[in-house]
């Protein structure tokens, strides 16, 4: 095995932070449209019959928002992005439901472990679990996806309050308690679960699909082969994706051992996006005096892009919490990623917690 690149501990080449959230307008439409700006694409074109002035009709194929692939039925689902807080901490393995999302979100948080924000648009899931509660960067990353319905388990009372002062739709299991249950087979407060479906009917009227957040096409030149790709989050905690040829998928591994659902089945993403990101101390969480991590995910770094089983390495920007970040590579092209589920991974390399990054080729 030859080690390609590695980095982390360094200053990130920019950051500049949002620390309160702008007022989200929110756009209506049909369903027509909003199935055009869920990305819809050209499938093909008919031409008139002989003797007539030339004219192309373009069918559009209905694609699912978050991931680029086909829509379910052929019709992008009339409904908002639903983000789900997972906890991922040893006693929250293994998770539910994580399988069944468009995008996954990776953040560190106290204790020298992270955090998942699971979400949702294109398909169902039940049970997703367990729910954990909200943090300072929560508030940062999931407005992009419009007004989302965030579901959560409480949290610190400043923390809370961002929330609902956001575009987001306060799902709070305070708020909402009829759509969590406790599971039996679990100790508190890795017990909480919820499902999709009572989730997205306790959201009421916001039904606006989300715009895309990743460009998706061909790959951009300067990538590199990889086989195995380690995101070192802390000394006690590090994530691994592995490239699988067959499956043309990453699997992901945990501590060494493959990361597993609930009901067995390997983690699985068709692109991981490393965002190389600057953390500091946020509010004391709990009762044994542990400070939050706050990443900052507003202004720029280094990234690196995992795609079909090659590495790109570049920048990404992002101009304000209602925005999506630019994925851009080191030659300045928009970094295109292949249709799929994406797991995004907020990695700390400096500030208030050292994380790093290490790529590898070969078997």
């Amino acid at each position: 095995m030859s080690r390609l690149h590695s980095r982390g501990g360094g200053r990130l080449g920019a950051a500049v932070a949002g620390l309160t959230c702008a007022a989200l307008l929110a756009a209506c439409g049909s369903h027509h449209s909003a199935h055009t700006s869920a990305g819809s694409t050209p499938a093909s074109t008919a031409a008139t019959t002989p003797g007539t002035p030339a004219t192309t009709t373009v069918h559009h194929r209905a694609v699912c928002p978050l991931t680029g692939l086909p829509a379910p039925g052929g019709v992008v689902p009339h409904r908002a992005a639903l983000a789900i807080k997972v906890g991922n901490d040893p006693g929250a393995w293994p998770q539910s439901g994580l399988d069944r999302a468009d995008v996954v979100i990776e953040e560190p948080i106290e204790g020298a472990m992270t955090r998942l924000i699971a979400v949702f648009q294109c398909q169902q899931a039940a049970p997703v679990g367990p729910v954990r509660s909200t943090r300072w960067t929560d508030d940062q990353i999931l407005p992009q996806f419009g007004r989302a319905g965030f579901a959560y388990a409480g949290g610190v009372t400043v923390e809370e309050q961002l929330v609902a002062a956001s575009p987001l739709v306060n799902l709070n299991f305070n708020v909402v308690p009829g759509a969590f249950y406790r599971s039996s087979s679990r100790y508190a407060p890795e017990n909480l679960y919820t499902s999709t479906a009572a989730l997205w009917a306790d959201m009421g009227s916001s039904r606006t699909p989300p715009k895309p957040i990743f460009r998706y096409g061909a790959l951009v030149p300067g990538s590199r082969a990889v086989s195995r790709v380690t995101v070192q989050f802390s000394s006690f905690f590090g994530v691994q994706w592995q490239w699988n040829p067959i499956r043309r998928q990453w699997i992901r591994w945990v501590n060494g051992s493959i990361d597993r659902t609930a009901g067995g089945v390997p983690e699985k993403a068709a692109n991981v996006v490393i965002e190389d990101v600057h953390t500091f101390p946020g509010v004391v969480e709990d009762t044994n005096g542990a400070q939050g991590v706050n990443s900052i995910t507003v202004g720029s770094g280094p990234l690196t892009v995992l795609t079909r089983g090659r590495a790109i390495t570049g920048t990404w920007s992002r101009s304000s919490n209602l925005q999506p970040a630019r994925l851009t590579a080191a030659d300045g092209r928009t970094i295109r990623l292949a249709p799929g589920v994406t797991w995004i991974e907020l990695l700390s390399v400096s500030g208030m917690v050292t994380g790093s990054l290490s790529l590898s080729a070969g078997a």
